[in-house]
């Protein structure tokens, strides 16, 4: 089973990272594999929860792409479609998506789960759409004061710090974990998984900016970012088990094999990418 996990966590980072890659000459295939991540991971959120299946993806795609073709701006656009890179496009389509799903859920003749279905069709869209919107955002980031920043390697960054928190958390605290961090959402994260995933998460982030050239960012606050990121981490895999725990779920779907579904793989770059982009833009002032 171990083995299994790996070989389609590798296989899977793999193809994400040569996207990324490969994002500034072919940003289609980047805007084509999010939006089946965003399509997968809405399908496996409202199976879970009971949300609008069709309205959820609908509104996902709508968001992730209208925030996709802002963040390419006008260097990556032809002039024709220069008025969809204004980042009140996103705005737009978070506003038709939560007007659509009221409007479609008032004209049902049942509506005894109408606030539910509502809730959770929103929630679906926000949690896997809006918040994976980020990575394109870091991913085309421009910056005046740093004309040569290439958002690219802070993805790479956040990979690193991330999936080296997850693999420390769970190798270290399988091995030698003592104490259940919260046993009621996931019986098999400890303490010592948790506490050892952010250390070594947080000093992998210091290697991390060396091996892709961060010179913006300096070494005590790459170290201060990778904890930061390390320990978002570790609460994100924690609000996926309180989702699946919530609703009566092992995984949250069965279409990787070893690890479950997209939720299960993609939870901790939810949380962590947007936190990265505003430490960007709020923090380091890029």
């Amino acid at each position: 089973m171990l083995r299994l996990r790996l070989q389609t966590a590798l296989v899977l980072i793999a193809i994400l990272l040569g996207i990324i890659i490969f994002s500034r000459d072919l940003p289609i295939l980047f805007f084509v594999v999010g939006n089946c991540f965003v399509i997968l991971g809405i399908r496996e959120f409202t199976s879970m929860t009971g949300g609008i299946r069709w309205l959820g993806i609908s509104g996902g795609i709508l968001v992730f792409s209208s925030a996709f073709v802002s963040a390419l701006g006008t260097d990556f656009l032809p002039v024709h479609l220069w008025a969809l890179a204004s980042p009140e496009w996103m705005q737009a389509s978070i506003f038709l998506s939560i007007a659509g799903i009221f409007l479609f859920q008032a004209t049902r003749r049942q509506h005894e789960n109408s606030v539910l279905r509502i809730s959770t069709t929103l929630a679906g869209i926000l949690y896997v759409a809006w918040l994976l919107s980020f990575l394109p955002r870091i991913t085309y980031y421009s910056s005046e004061r740093f004309p040569s920043l290439d958002g690219r390697m802070y993805v790479f960054f956040l990979f690193l710090v991330v999936k080296v928190t997850d693999s420390a958390a769970y190798f270290i605290g399988s091995k030698w974990g003592r104490h259940k961090l919260i046993p009621r959402l996931s019986p098999k994260k400890t303490v010592e998984g948790a506490v050892a995933g952010v250390l070594i998460g947080g000093f992998s982030a210091l290697g991390g900016k060396y091996l892709f050239g961060l010179s913006e960012i300096t070494p005590a606050g790459s170290l201060t970012l990778g904890f930061i990121l390390g320990a978002t981490a570790v609460g994100a895999d924690l609000a996926e088990s309180l989702l699946k725990r919530a609703t009566g779920h092992k995984d949250s779907g069965n279409s990787l094999p070893g690890l479950g579904g997209i939720l299960d793989l993609m939870d901790s770059v939810f949380f962590t990418t947007p936190l990265l982009f505003l430490y960007m833009k709020l923090i380091l002032k890029l």
